[in-house]
C-alpha cells in the first residue's frame, strides 16, 4: 500500500474536494434551475431529514476508528470488524424505526422516496474503511473511488435533466450512489489489505468502541441538528419554496466547508503523535492550524459579501432572487465552522469528548430556539441569522464555560487577534515562548 505524508494526503483531499466542488456545484445549479425552488426545496427537505439520522447510524465511531488504529495497529482486524458490525446493526435498526414511523411526518410519494433513501443509507457502514485509510495516510485510494462515482452519477443526473425526468428519478440516483459508494469501500479494503474476510467481531472491542464513541454519537446528533434543522423547520413552518431558496443560498456558502475538513483530517495523525511525544510542538501546531483556518474563512466570507448578491442571481437565475440576501448572512457562519473542525479534533486528542456533546448540544438548542422565533417573522433570512449565531455558540462561546476548554478558547481568541499578534511578534509569531 502506498502511504503519503500529511502534505500529500492533504493535497489528495483538496484535489478531490476541488473537483467535487466544481462538478457537484454545476450539477446542483442544473438541478436547481430544472426543478425550480419548490421541487428543489422538496429534494433538500428529504435530504435534510436523512441527515438527521445519519449520526445515529454512524454511532460516532468515525474519528475513534482512526485514533484506535494509530494507537493499536496490531488490533486492526478487531477494530475494523467490530466497527463495521456496530455501524451495520445501528443502520438497520434506525431504518426500521424511522421508516416505520415516517407516516407521521411525511405523506404520499415523499414517504416512499424517504424510505428508499433510508434503506440505501445502510451502505454508509462501509465508510468505516475511510478512517482506516486516513490512519494509513492512504486517502488517495478513497479519493479516486469517490471521484469516479461522483463523475458517473453526475453524468446520470445531467442526462436525467436532459431527458426531462420526473422528480423521483433524482431520488433513485442518490440512493444508488449511496449504495455503490459503501460497497466500493469494502472492495478497496480487500484489495489493499486482503483481510476483509479476516475481520473479527470482538465483544471486548465493541464495548471499548462504544464506551469511547457514545459521547461523539450524542454530539454528532446535536451537530446535525444545528447544521440541518434550519431546512427541516423551514419546510414545516413555511413551505418547500422557502427551503428551496434557502438551500440554494446555503450551497453557495457551504461549498467551501471542504477546506477545513481536508486540512484537519490530514494533519490529525501528526497531532496525535505530537501530543504523545512533543507537547510544545503540538501546541504550536494547533495555533498555526487555527490561524490558517481563520484566514481562509474570513477571506471567503469577505469575498462572498462583496460578490454574493450578483453571483447568486447569475448562477441560479431570477427565480432564486430571494436567495441573495441569505448568502450575505449565511456565509459568515464559515468563520466558526472552519475553526470548529479543529476544535472537534482537539477534543478527541485531549479525551474531552463529553464537552463535544456540550458544545454541539448548546448549538443545537440555540439553533432550534432561534429558528422558532425568527422564521415566522423573517422566513428563510431568519434561518440564516439563526445558523450563524448558533455556529458562534457551538464553535467559540461555549469554550468559556469550563476551565478544561479554556486552552482552545485561548487558541481561537489568539486567532481573532492575529493582526495584532503579527504586528507585535512578526517572524517570531510561532516561537515557543510567543505561542504559550
Amino acid at each position: 500500500m502506498k502511504v503519503n505524508p500529511p502534505l500529500k494526503s492533504t493535497a489528495w483531499l483538496l484535489l478531490e474536494k476541488a473537483v467535487y466542488l466544481l462538478i457537484s456545484f454545476v450539477v446542483t445549479l442544473a438541478l436547481a434551475r430544472y426543478l425550480q425552488p419548490t421541487q428543489f426545496g422538496n429534494l433538500n427537505y428529504l435530504l435534510a431529514l436523512i441527515a438527521l439520522f445519519l449520526p445515529i447510524m454512524s454511532l460516532g465511531l468515525n474519528s475513534i476508528v482512526s485514533r484506535e488504529l494509530l494507537l493499536r495497529p496490531a488490533a486492526a482486524d478487531k477494530i475494523m470488524g467490530s466497527s463495521l458490525f456496530l455501524r451495520f446493526i445501528a443502520s438497520v435498526s434506525v431504518v426500521l424505526v424511522v421508516v416505520g414511523f415516517s407516516g407521521t411526518y411525511l405523506a404520499g410519494d415523499n414517504q416512499i422516496l424517504f424510505a428508499i433513501l433510508m434503506v440505501a443509507s445502510v451502505a454508509s457502514a462501509g465508510q468505516t474503511i475511510d478512517f482506516w485509510l486516513q490512519a494509513k495516510l492512504a486517502n488517495h485510494y478513497a479519493v479516486l473511488m469517490r471521484l469516479l462515482v461522483l463523475i458517473g452519477f453526475s453524468l446520470m443526473r445531467l442526462f436525467a435533466i436532459y431527458e426531462t425526468a420526473k422528480f423521483p428519478v433524482f431520488i433513485y440516483l442518490i440512493a444508488a450512489e449511496l449504495t455503490i459508494t459503501g460497497l466500493l469501500y469494502l472492495v478497496i479494503y480487500q484489495r489493499l489489505s486482503g483481510r476483509l474476510l479476516e475481520l473479527k467481531i470482538n465483544s471486548g472491542e465493541i464495548k471499548r468502541l462504544w464506551r469511547d464513541s457514545r459521547w461523539l454519537l450524542m454530539s454528532g446528533i446535536a451537530a446535525v441538528i444545528y447544521l440541518k434543522i434550519d431546512q427541516v423547520m423551514l419546510g414545516v413552518m413555511v413551505d418547500n419554496y422557502a427551503v428551496g431558496v434557502y438551500a440554494a443560498a446555503a450551497r453557495v456558502s457551504e461549498v467551501w466547508y471542504f477546506i477545513p475538513a481536508a486540512i484537519v483530517t490530514s494533519f490529525f495523525p501528526k497531532l496525535v503523535r505530537n501530543k504523545q511525544v512533543a507537547a510544545a510542538t503540538y501546541q504550536v501546531d494547533i495555533q498555526k492550524l487555527n490561524d490558517i483556518l481563520l484566514i481562509f474563512a474570513v477571506s471567503i466570507a469577505v469575498l462572498m459579501t462583496i460578490i454574493g448578491d450578483d453571483l447568486v442571481a447569475w448562477l441560479f437565475g431570477p427565480s432564486y432572487s430571494e436567495s441573495s440576501p441569505i448568502v450575505l448572512v449565511h456565509i459568515w457562519g464559515a468563520v466558526f465552522v472552519f475553526m470548529r473542525e479543529l476544535f472537534s479534533k482537539w477534543l478527541l486528542a485531549e479525551s474531552l469528548l463529553t464537552f463535544s456533546l456540550l458544545s454541539q448540544g448548546l448549538g443545537a438548542l440555540a439553533n432550534v430556539a432561534l429558528n422558532y422565533f425568527l422564521i415566522p417573522t423573517y422566513g428563510a433570512l431568519g434561518a440564516a441569522y439563526a445558523t450563524v449565531i448558533s455556529y458562534s455558540i457551538a464553535g467559540y462561546l461555549v469554550l468559556f464555560i469550563h476551565p478544561k476548554l479554556w486552552p482552545m478558547a485561548r487558541v481561537i481568541t489568539r486567532s481573532f487577534l492575529l493582526p495584532l499578534r503579527f504586528a507585535r511578534y512578526g517572524k517570531r509569531l510561532y516561537s515557543m515562548s510567543d505561542s504559550n
